[in-house]
């Protein structure tokens, strides 16, 4: 299995590329690329931006501006295997936390996060055996990533209270100084 960080969005909520923003001295993503290789030998960003540290390379998405679900639809084809997926915003994601999804998974089902009622798309598991399916869903133009969940009886792994900060997404600059809290006080660990 191959590890890959979404990295498509546009980041109109914070105004400028999140993945880019320094915290604790190194860019988001290199964060999340880091944490990834306590776990993944090969980690792939999905994403059309070619300004990103080195990984194992960048996958440009087959089609533009549709969202995680494009992202994950690029990674699917141009890996041609199950993969793991985490969203380039969310740092603090750890190795102990990929392991408990790895753990919990169910074979040739979507595996993604759910902490209380919220849930993480962008976390976990997504089989190859859905790719005809996923773009049955794009091309007929529903985006939502919920929807698609749902159509597919995703496996919801729920995790315990203690994983509640590596779950932050920097989405907004409140975001942001929320996660410069959690990482200069070490909440995350």
């Amino acid at each position: 299995m191959q590890a890959i960080i979404l990295a498509g969005g546009k980041s109109s909520r914070m105004g400028q590329d999140k993945a880019s923003m320094i915290l604790g001295g190194k860019t988001v993503i290199q964060h999340v690329i880091d944490n990834l290789f306590f776990v993944f030998d090969e980690i792939f960003i999905s994403g059309n931006h070619n300004n990103y540290p080195i990984s194992k390379g960048i996958i440009k998405d087959v089609t533009t501006q549709k969202g995680p679900i494009g992202g994950i639809r690029s990674a699917l084809e141009f890996c041609q295997e199950d993969i793991f997926v985490c969203s380039c915003d969310m740092p603090f994601v750890s190795s102990d936390l990929i392991k408990n999804i790895l753990q919990k998974k169910i074979e040739n089902r979507i595996n993604v996060v759910r902490f209380g009622e919220k849930l993480y798309p962008v976390l976990g598991i997504y089989p190859f055996s859905i790719l005809t399916d996923l773009k049955k869903t794009i091309e007929s133009g529903n985006l939502r990533m919920i929807s698609f969940l749902e159509q597919q009886n995703a496996h919801y792994i729920d995790l315990e209270d203690s994983f509640e900060h590596q779950l932050l997404n920097i989405n907004t600059p409140e975001n942001f100084r929320n996660a410069e809290i959690i990482f200069n006080n070490n909440l995350y660990k």
